[in-house]
């Protein structure tokens, strides 16, 4: 959460208290009750937003060590396949010279 996060939802809850201040005061009906309860209802938005942004934010930092993760065990994969690829072609390039030994004999 940063500081302007902060900010911001004061400044919501703020406009929130001068907006129902304002209209309950053209009804010469102020009650401090509906204005603490629209004070509440913006703060605890405010606090929804920045929660769901800072939850937002670790599932992407989840994705990206996810991916290194992947790309780092892909490359160990390709390794072990290489070195198995190499066996293999080894044995059949040996086995590929013994059958053209025997055919030019």
């Amino acid at each position: 959460m940063e500081a302007r996060d902060i900010f911001i939802v004061a400044v919501m809850a703020f406009s929130a208290i001068m907006l129902t201040y304002k209209w309950l005061s053209l009804y010469d009906n102020v009650d401090a009750g509906v204005i603490f309860f629209a004070f509440l209802l913006t703060i605890s938005l405010g606090a929804l937003i920045i929660s769901l942004e800072s939850r937002m934010m670790r599932m992407k930092e989840e994705f990206e060590s996810l991916k290194r993760a992947i790309a780092v065990n892909s490359d160990d994969l390709e390794e072990r396949l290489d070195t198995r690829f190499e066996k293999r072609i080894k044995l059949l390039d040996e086995r590929l010279e013994r059958i053209e030994k025997r055919i030019y004999r």
